[in-house]
């Protein structure tokens, strides 16, 4: 056999051993792969949570409640069976119907996670409007009637007045809310 012959084949041979070193290096790598995705296959599922009710609801805000007036808070209720806490109160008149008014406000969930706030849907971070307000959280509307200028309310509005057993995007059916106010003008109607 001449010898660039025996050089092409020894090329060849050593060329096939490479590739063949390389498949044998190859197959641990994929081997753990094949381990990594068994373990995850096999991982239990979490267990889903039990749905949200009304009477779960009731209970975590009863249970909110009675901490709150344990720790020395003074709690009242509007019509609606809103909770509400008077951080800061007031001067003169409260809003009568027709009269235009100016709060600011945060809504919050349980949580403390923060669903809305006024400083970033109004220019001023002040909502102005005509009082009884169209706001989609009623129970925000209805307190909204117990407060004066200057006062600071924390209200805690149960699902019936906010998002109801629906729920909304980042907020789970029978969800109470949080929605700390301030009523900054209250201008009685001409």
């Amino acid at each position: 056999m001449p010898v660039s012959l025996k050089i092409v084949t020894f090329r060849r041979k050593n060329q096939s051993f490479e590739i063949m070193r390389k498949k044998i290096l190859l197959l641990p790598v994929l081997v753990i792969i094949s381990l990594v995705l068994l373990v995850a296959s096999c991982k239990p599922q979490e267990e889903e949570k039990e749905p949200r009710t009304r009477e779960t609801e009731w209970e975590e805000l009863d249970a909110w409640m009675k901490r709150l007036e344990d720790e020395g808070e003074d709690i009242d209720t509007t019509d609606l069976a809103v909770f509400y806490i008077v951080r800061k109160k007031g001067d003169g008149p409260f809003p009568e119907l027709g009269d235009n008014c100016t709060i600011s406000y945060i809504g919050f969930m349980p949580d403390g996670k923060k669903i809305e706030d006024s400083n970033e849907i109004y220019p001023n971070g002040k909502w102005s409007f005509v009082f009884k307000p169209q706001h989609v959280v009623e129970g925000l509307n209805n307190t909204i009637g117990f407060m004066n200028k200057g006062a600071e309310i924390e209200m805690y509005i149960h699902s019936d007045f906010a998002y109801g057993s629906k729920g909304t995007t980042g907020i789970p059916p029978f969800t109470t809310l949080v929605y700390r106010a301030t009523m900054h003008e209250i201008f009685p109607k001409k």
